[in-house]
């Protein structure tokens, strides 16, 4: 019997049948996996790979892979033995490695060495950088959230910028920023929040996305001005983005100390359709990504009471009355770049736009560091007249403080 006579033999409706139900399996899985990863998402390293070194005089040659072969700036970190830290330029295929030169150089990274390379540049503390810092705790309502305290160059308790990791991140990768914010003339405090990495765990320890955690970032501006700080902005990566903002809601009003402005680096504007994103982002045709994401939604709405619309920033942005500098990337596969622009169309009076051409999600200060950098102290210095302007190195430098 030939197989098409074969197919004609089978039970339409059974296998009807069978496919919806392996449709509907295929769905709630994803959703369940979708709903864990939106709740609870949380790594206790920065992202990067080990990969062995070969250098010759100012060239690093390595393994081809995508965070080696990504786009502008990435760090570099020998482990075997650990004896530095480098920044290396873009990067160019020989053969089957890739070739990158350094741009900076602190300490050694001798040939041989087994060595983290990350897109995130850095993975340890603003020591890494050359920068002295206190590590300090901020009480909040749920527990006492670990902070960096880098002050401000000048030694001056004028402004500081409250610096907001994103979505299972850290606060390293932040780090890239420091140099260009103490050229600014503030300090800075590197937070965390609720349900974190290294911070308290609340309730059964779901994220709230946005909502919640701005109490933490209030805790921090009042830890600030219990410090002697007058005047702070607030600086948020991904979802750190959404927590700045949501913490402009009316209700965290009026603040213990006033915020001047806020910087956004590849904010979750709209957590709707970052989830529905997500989905078509792993190869899920549309419409199974649209279903896997109302039910994404579902779920984290049953198990953790999540409002989705009190963090819909994009919906609040006629409500916004602070200036704004926007950072995002055309290669963001994480956080689509509609939201940034959607935002920047609805209040083009608040918004600086920076649109940056080939920068995957809050990778876009690698694209051009003394872009993003000057761009970020002009934005800081313009909503913070009259700070100092303490004389330090380069855009990239790694030298940071003479006595750290």
């Amino acid at each position: 019997m030939s197989i098409l006579a074969r197919i004609r033999q089978i039970n339409r409706r059974r296998a009807l049948g069978w496919a919806a139900f392996s449709y509907a399996v295929a769905v709630l899985s994803g959703a369940f996996l979708g709903a864990e990863i939106t709740l609870r998402s949380k790594t206790r390293r920065v992202k990067g790979e080990f990969v062995p070194v070969g250098r010759r005089g100012n060239s690093v040659y390595l393994p081809a892979s995508s965070e080696t072969l990504s786009r502008g700036v990435v760090g570099i970190v020998p482990l075997l033995p650990n004896q530095g830290h480098a920044l290396l330029g873009p990067p160019r295929l020989v053969g089957t490695l890739v070739r990158r030169e350094i741009l900076e150089e602190r300490g050694v990274l001798p040939n041989g060495a087994l060595a983290w390379v990350s897109t995130f540049v850095y993975n340890g503390t603003p020591q890494q950088v050359g920068i002295s810092y206190d590590s300090t705790l901020i009480r909040t309502e749920v527990g006492q959230m670990p902070a960096w305290h880098i002050p401000a160059v000048s030694g001056e308790k004028d402004a500081i910028a409250i610096v907001i990791h994103g979505h299972g991140g850290q606060r390293p990768q932040a780090l890239r920023m420091l140099p260009a914010l103490r050229r600014s003339g503030v300090a800075a405090l590197f937070v965390t929040f609720r349900n974190a990495h290294g911070a308290p765990r609340v309730g059964k320890g779901y994220l709230s996305l946005g909502d919640q955690e701005a109490e933490d970032v209030i805790a921090a501006l009042h830890w600030a001005r219990d410090a002697g700080y007058r005047r702070a902005v607030l600086y948020g990566f991904s979802m750190g983005g959404n927590i700045a903002l949501s913490a402009l809601r009316p209700r965290h009003q009026p603040y213990p100390i006033p915020v001047a402005g806020v910087a956004l680096d590849c904010p979750a504007l709209d957590w709707r359709d970052t989830i529905r994103s997500n989905g078509q982002r792993y190869g899920i045709p549309g419409f199974m990504a649209r279903h896997i994401g109302n039910f994404v939604q579902y779920l984290v709405t049953r198990r953790s009471g999540q409002d989705f619309d009190v963090v819909d920033q994009l919906a609040a942005a006629s409500s916004f009355n602070l200036p704004i500098v926007l950072w995002h990337g055309t290669r963001d596969a994480t956080i689509p770049i509609r939201q940034s622009d959607a935002l920047a169309a609805a209040r083009p009076d608040l918004v600086e736009y920076h649109r940056v051409e080939g920068a995957k999600h809050i990778r876009c200060w690698n694209i051009d560091p003394e872009k993003y950098d000057a761009q970020l102290e002009a934005f800081v210095r313009r909503v913070l007249p009259g700070l100092p302007s303490p004389s330090l190195n380069s855009p990239l430098s790694l030298q940071g403080d003479s006595n750290a």
